[in-house]
């Protein structure tokens, strides 16, 4: 049985990661899109957070199942584990969900003021927004605490 929900939990963790995969996509195309109205029309392309939500809660819980079955619940690199994986969620809500409103504001005010006299600073505005650090940061957080996870649970270094 063990096998089994390692299975599950190997499994849910690389469907979340594919899944996230979409939103990264977005999250790096803004970056691109000059066009505010076609930057808003990717939101579309965004996998529901539900979704996300359920599998990440998958994961949790096939990995303290697991921890409990294999005897690793008194071993501190399953709770750092758990710790990594609560500041990388914390960091990707705070300044990737962050991004995507910042998005979403400066192009429907750019949409709204289109013709305008402030279409130019809200053309500014957008553009500005389009390059904010957001997801490059959270994808450098993402990876480095993937890698970090991936290293603790294989090494088990205490």
């Amino acid at each position: 049985m063990y096998a089994w929900v390692v299975f599950l939990h190997v499994l849910a963790a690389l469907v979340f990661m594919l899944a996230h995969g979409g939103q990264a996509a977005v999250m790096l195309r803004f970056r691109g899109e000059a066009d505010p109205e076609r930057s808003l029309a990717l939101f579309n392309a965004v996998p529901d957070l539900l979704v996300l939500r359920v599998l990440l809660a998958v994961v949790v819980i096939s990995g303290l199942l697991a921890g409990a079955m294999g005897g690793w619940l008194s071993g501190g690199w399953m709770w750092a584990s758990l710790i990594v994986l609560g500041a990388v969620t914390l960091a990707m809500r705070r300044w990737g969900a962050g991004y995507y409103t910042l998005i979403e504001e400066a192009a429907t005010r750019a949409l709204a003021e289109r013709y305008s006299e402030n279409a130019a600073a809200a053309l500014d505005g957008f553009a500005a927004a389009r390059a904010a650090w957001h997801p490059i940061g959270v994808t450098v957080i993402g990876i480095a605490g993937i890698a970090v996870i991936l290293w603790l649970m294989m090494f088990k270094p205490f």
